[in-house]
């Protein structure tokens, strides 16, 4: 499941549009991209059986490992100390610390998996391909994620390329993945099926982080910690090896012209409140990326979090999540999508602030939940925000670019942090860096709340 660390409900295309028009599925990361274009009568029939659908579920609980412990809770605090160490990494002149390293290997796979998403897309809509592309993608992942697991202590570069890899492998799998959503359901049930994936994963990522706990180091210095990323990638392909056998494939004579992504993109951004707020999503989408991916590594460098502290950590922010979005879900039905973001962006710019000033563990502790707290409810009003601005019958196509939007943006927050934790460190003050990168990721918040403003009053779909 698409984690940011907390499980991040899936959106899922709308059933506007009668079964006779669904469309080509272009999709970026877990999200899908719907184009609304007629397709032949005979590409139309699902693949209903439930083992197909058990199955897909089950993907979702394969792969959460991946985001919950290797991006998270584990892999940027060793990936930072260990493997890229003291030397650091040297790329061409330049000298990058662990902190800067691992933003920007989560940047560059961003970047390729934003690239490569529209192409796997359609080669995944294409033919008879999908499990197979779903495969490689896998063990590719697989490979590079066990790959970290034998690296030595500073074998900087290896284990770049290797998290370069395992990212964009992870990613571009989840394209792969939802493109079977359409021959699994009529649209009238993707959504609850698209849910049921999503509670798979969640699951899944809880137990994997319960696992890691007792196996996790006393510290991330002790290299025996790397049998940890062994272990996530055998989760992943024990679990994922009934997909590749069980999910249906397409006739590629059922494959209809798909509208292109920059015309539905052109369309959407004429409207000026979805060029506001893909603007706005495109900031505070980047802001929470950031925050989660480094929390790991902020945690270690200012408040000394063991592996154990930090892993605990995110198994206490994962069950405190779902209250949190079930409270805000009250707030947005009845307040509107646009007005509840920009109190959850107020919320997260107090984060920040609160985080960069944080002097101890049981100061971040608050922190942190208050933070669970509204993840959810930040990512479930963006999806019901698009939903009132899509026209009838493209909401999917809508929330489709909302996606795109949000995985683009991943590239500019990461490499920042890196870049300015890195530049600010200080021997005397090995903290100061990492809180100066925390607080500065609040003026993204701030600058998404300002162009929220501008929608918060009349709300409404358009016609």
């Amino acid at each position: 499941m698409e984690h940011l660390a907390f499980q991040v409900p899936r959106f899922a295309p709308q059933p506007n549009a009668p079964s006779s028009e669904r469309g080509a599925l272009y999709l970026s990361g877990s999200f899908l991209l719907h184009c609304r274009v007629p397709m032949p009568p005979h590409a139309l029939a699902p693949s209903l059986h439930p083992q197909a659908r058990r199955v897909w579920c089950l993907f979702d609980f394969a792969n959460s490992a991946f985001p919950t412990v290797v991006l998270s809770a584990f892999g940027g605090p060793y990936f930072a100390r260990v493997l890229i160490g003291r030397e650091g990494l040297r790329l061409g002149g330049w000298r990058l610390e662990g902190t800067a390293a691992w933003g920007l290997a989560l940047a560059l796979s961003m970047l390729l998996v934003t690239l490569s998403a529209s192409w796997t897309g359609k080669l995944a809509d294409r033919g008879p391909y999908r499990r197979l592309l779903l495969a490689l993608y896998v063990v590719l992942c697989v490979g590079a994620t066990a790959g970290l697991a034998f690296l030595q202590p500073g074998a900087a570069m290896s284990a770049f390329v290797l998290l370069v890899l395992a990212n964009f492998a992870f990613e571009g799998a989840y394209v792969v993945y939802n493109a079977f959503l359409v021959d699994l359901a009529p649209a009238e049930e993707w959504g609850r099926l698209s849910g049921r994936g999503w509670a798979f994963g969640y699951v899944g990522g809880l137990l994997a982080l319960v696992l890691a706990f007792p196996l996790a180091p006393k510290d991330y210095d002790a290299s025996t910690g790397r049998w940890l990323f062994l272990i996530v990638a055998l989760w992943y392909l024990v679990f994922a090896l009934p997909a590749f056998f069980v999910l249906p494939e397409r006739n590629a004579a059922s494959a209809a012209p798909a509208e292109s992504l920059w015309t539905s993109l052109r369309r959407a951004l004429a409207r000026r409140e979805i060029l506001l707020f893909l603007a706005a999503y495109f900031l505070y989408n980047d802001a929470v990326v950031t925050v989660i991916q480094f929390t790991g590594v902020f945690t270690k460098e200012v408040l000394a979090f063991t592996p154990r502290d930090n892993i605990l950590l995110f198994i206490v922010l994962n069950v405190v999540a779902i209250p949190g979005s079930l409270a805000f879900g009250r707030w947005l039905d009845r307040f509107g999508g646009a007005r509840t973001i920009v109190w959850t962006l107020a919320l997260w710019v107090v984060v920040c602030i609160a985080a960069a000033l944080t002097p101890n563990k049981a100061w971040f502790w608050g922190v942190a939940l208050l933070a669970a707290w509204v993840i959810g409810a930040t990512q479930a009003s963006s999806r019901a925000l698009m939903a009132q601005l899509a026209p009838e019958g493209r909401s999917g196509e809508y929330m489709g670019l909302l996606a795109i939007s949000g995985k683009a943006s991943s590239v500019l927050g990461p490499a920042l942090y890196g870049i300015l934790a890195q530049a600010l460190a200080d021997p005397l003050h090995p903290d100061r860096g990492h809180r100066v990168s925390i607080a500065s990721i609040s003026l993204f918040f701030v600058v998404s709340m300002f162009l929220m403003r501008a929608l918060s009053k009349g709300e409404g779909r358009a016609a």
